[in-house]
């Protein structure tokens, strides 16, 4: 028996696992081959060849494209997590005799948010252990939850959630959203806009920035408002929303301490309705290995605050 387990572990193909994990979470064969870049018979037959080569059944094909994730196919899926976020982390590994503590940290934000009182503290954390780097990227709210579950990020900040059992969230404070315009806009600079006019102005805005989206209370309040006619451009990214409001004749929805802070040039358009307020977590998975520089953070930010609330 150890020699048959010894013999699947230098034998298995890690791109089979890794091709299954993305199956898993992207739950189509299709959905997987984009991600991958790949073909989708490649990636049907990767799935064909793992169940082969561990002998059980990973996935109960239905009708169609259908098929649903067989228990002994979650726990390779969570074996598989496991030891990808592993090869990822092996260069975080410290030496356990070294004084000083170092390692980089991977923190994924949703890119509509205003995380600058965590750059603060990130500050204020680094002045006490010089030794660590980190890593951040901007992104959308389901790539953020991605990556806390392929383990590649050590903290995560985002607005809406996917169902992920192992991440564990601290609700912190929430993000209040204005709707903004630029010099070309016929409402800028007006201290009381034409109801006419708001309803009739194109809008640019983030990507999912729809009724199922995590910004999905903006979209609502517009609705209930008559704020936007179309929206004429979207991005993922918060810098390119700005600049586009700025040079534009449309309006955008921006985290008003944002805009302050980064676009003052803008002008915010007066409404007379308490503005949306968008609901912002920071996540942690409480299941992977978390490394020395990883726990340390983790202890920071529970002692000022910002990870204590947990739903």
């Amino acid at each position: 028996m150890s020699f048959q387990l010894d013999r699947l572990a230098n034998q298995l193909d890690w791109n089979l696992l890794r091709t299954f994990m993305v199956i898993v979470q992207e739950r189509s064969i299709t959905s997987a081959a984009q991600r991958l870049n790949v073909t989708q018979p490649s990636v049907s037959a990767a799935l064909r060849r793992l169940e082969e080569r561990l002998n059980i059944q990973l996935v109960e094909r239905g009708s169609g494209r259908v098929f649903t994730i067989t228990p002994s196919g979650e726990t390779v899926y969570r074996e598989a997590l496991e030891m990808y976020g592993g090869v990822v982390r092996l260069n975080e590994l410290n030496d356990s005799d070294d004084q000083i503590l170092t390692g980089n940290i991977v923190i994924h934000r949703s890119s509509h948010l205003d995380i600058s009182f965590v750059n603060e503290l990130l500050a204020r954390f680094r002045a006490l252990h010089p030794g660590i780097t980190f890593s951040l990227t901007s992104t959308q709210c389901s790539e953020v939850t991605r990556a806390l579950q392929q383990r590649v990020a050590s903290l995560g900040f985002c607005t809406q959630l996917e169902t992920a059992p192992q991440l564990k969230r601290h609700r912190v404070p929430g993000q209040e959203f204005g709707f903004f315009c630029g010099p070309s806009h016929a409402l800028y600079r007006v201290e009381k806009p034409d109801g006419k006019v708001l309803a009739l102005s194109d809008m640019i805005g983030f990507e999912g920035e729809s009724l199922s989206g995590p910004l999905a209370q903006v979209v609502r309040y517009r609705a209930r408002h008559e704020i936007g006619d179309t929206m004429i451009a979207t991005t993922s990214s918060i810098v390119d929303l700005i600049d586009m409001v700025r040079h534009m004749p449309a309006i955008g929805s921006i985290a008003v301490k944002h805009a302050q802070k980064h676009a003052p040039d803008l002008w915010q358009i007066p409404l007379e309705s308490e503005h949306p307020v968008i609901d912002m977590y920071a996540l942690v998975d409480t299941d992977r290995h978390l490394t020395q520089a990883e726990r340390e953070l983790i202890r920071f930010l529970e002692s000022e605050k910002v990870l204590s609330s947990v739903e």
